[in-house]
């Protein structure tokens, strides 16, 4: 019989915040390219989040390019 290990509260967190890092790195995968152009799906996320709220600035970091970058999207 297999001893079960419990996991602090702690580390389920980390757990956590690492799935929804893997899950933004998908994302930026996605919205631009590896030199760093905002992709056509980048541009719909771009639309999409400033219409769920976002400024320009929080969408800049979480595709992780400067605000003046998407300033051509507005």
């Amino acid at each position: 019989m297999a001893a079960t290990k419990v996991k602090s509260p702690i580390q389920r967190q980390v757990e956590a915040l690492e799935e929804k890092g893997a899950i933004l790195d998908r994302i930026i995968s996605i919205a631009k390219t590896d030199t760093g152009r905002i992709t056509n799906d980048g541009k719909n996320l771009y639309h999409i989040l400033r219409t769920a709220g976002l400024n320009k600035s929080e969408i800049a970091r979480v595709l992780d390019v400067t605000p003046s970058a998407l300033t051509k999207y507005e």
